[in-house]
């Protein structure tokens, strides 16, 4: 009965937190925007909630002479559902559910945007220490806003992106274990040729050419019973850049680190924080400059956070069945590994195996064949002494010569 409260009650204090989310939902190694090679369980279904927020306080002077503050904020809550088809195959789908950063006006998105994705994973060897994968996303944009500043470009249209993924494994049975390696590198096509990203009737500026986006990422995972870290860098670049009065034209590159926490086998925490490193200069004409009306609410560059925290949780709604699941697949892995190997890897083994016995063979003929050496060096001398044995007497000192 614990559990059931406290599952809606995690879920409930999640979405209504003032600092609120990543728009996709991660598993398993804890990272945030890195995603790993292998997928969800097969059968298993997780939870995922998460809320991200930045905010920043800037004070100006005003034409007057006073002094002027106000403080800028970026929140937004979204809630996922992942679910194993098969072993290799991952469904989800994803919808950010509050979105406000500071527009005049109902200047927020009540539901903001839905997001789908499939991923083919866990492709490799069961034993090897490497997992390779891709991964589709589709945005469906079902808010009001779009080509909001503070986050990553969009001009509200259906975009599609694909990742390639690749893991570097420690644990090839329990991925989630131990210490993890990966990367990211994919593009996503925003479909918004012919698009109008400002509602100001003085802005003709209409989108040319479809923009291009790549995103590419590493990140280091390490879990040790329940406590885990990991560390990310990751960003994105345009190839075609959308036009100027699009809010996040720059290119990005941010590091996060985190940590989770597993007070449960149905339960995983996790806090993290990205750092801005690239990306600073606000590259958005504002005022009527070259055609671009696009509002400005502030008097500093702030077209990407310097900063954001993060906070999220997974939850399993079927432990018993992943675990289920899980066991039978190892176990069968397991066989697969000691009774089922390949004609090639039985030849291998063999010959490795035959290899070291030689070598060790080798080994012991060379330490037989040394020793037998030094007994014929020791024999040969005691030889020598026996025949010639006047060599061996010592000679008599000489007298001393008599003094006059």
């Amino acid at each position: 009965m614990k559990r059931f409260v406290l599952l809606p009650a995690s879920v409930l204090w999640l979405l209504s937190s003032s600092n609120v989310v990543a728009s996709t939902i991660g598993f398993g190694s804890g990272t945030l925007h890195v995603r790993p090679a292998y997928g969800a369980p097969k059968s298993a279904l997780f939870l995922g909630a998460h809320t991200r927020a930045f905010f920043k306080d800037e004070v100006h002077q005003e034409p007057s002479g006073l002094s002027a503050g106000q403080t800028f904020w970026d929140i937004q809550g979204a809630l996922g559902l992942s679910y194993g088809l098969t072993s290799r195959f991952e469904l989800g789908i994803s919808s950010i559910l509050y979105q406000d950063n500071h527009r005049n006006g109902n200047g927020y998105n009540l539901p903001d945007d839905l997001i789908l994705h499939a991923k083919l994973g866990s492709l490799g060897h069961s034993s090897g220490n490497t997992r390779f994968g891709v991964q589709m996303d589709l945005r469906l944009p079902t808010g009001e806003f779009h080509n909001l500043p503070l986050e990553n470009y969009s001009a509200g249209r259906i975009s599609v992106g694909v990742t390639a993924l690749a893991t570097i494994l420690t644990e090839p049975l329990y991925p989630e274990t131990g210490m993890n390696i990966h990367f990211n590198a994919g593009a996503v096509t925003h479909n918004d040729v012919g698009a109008r990203l400002v509602a100001n009737p003085l802005d003709t500026l209409t989108v040319e050419k479809n923009t291009m986006e790549f995103i590419y990422g590493g990140a280091f995972s390490a879990t040790w019973q329940d406590f885990g870290f990991f560390g990310e860098i990751h960003g994105r670049a345009f190839s075609s850049k959308p036009p100027l009065n699009a809010y996040t034209r720059e290119n990005s590159l941010y590091i996060t680190p985190g940590i989770t926490y597993a007070p449960n086998p149905w339960m995983k925490l996790r806090v993290a924080m990205d750092l801005r490193i690239l990306g600073g200069k606000d590259e958005t004409f504002y005022n009527g400059e070259q055609g671009s009306y696009a509002a400005v609410p502030w008097h500093d560059e702030l077209n990407l956070p310097q900063w954001r925290i993060s906070v999220g949780a997974l939850l399993s709604l079927n432990p018993a069945r992943a675990l289920m699941v899980r066991k039978k697949e190892n176990a069968l892995k397991r066989a697969t590994i000691i009774e089922k190997a390949t004609p090639e890897e039985k030849i291998y083994d063999d010959l490795a195996r035959e290899r070291k016995k030689t070598e060790g063979a080798e080994a012991e003929l060379e330490r037989i064949r040394s020793e037998r050496q030094r007994m014929e060096d020791l024999l040969e001398r005691l030889r020598k002494i026996l025949e010639t044995p006047g060599e061996a007497k010592p000679e008599s000192p000489a007298e001393p010569k008599n003094k006059l």
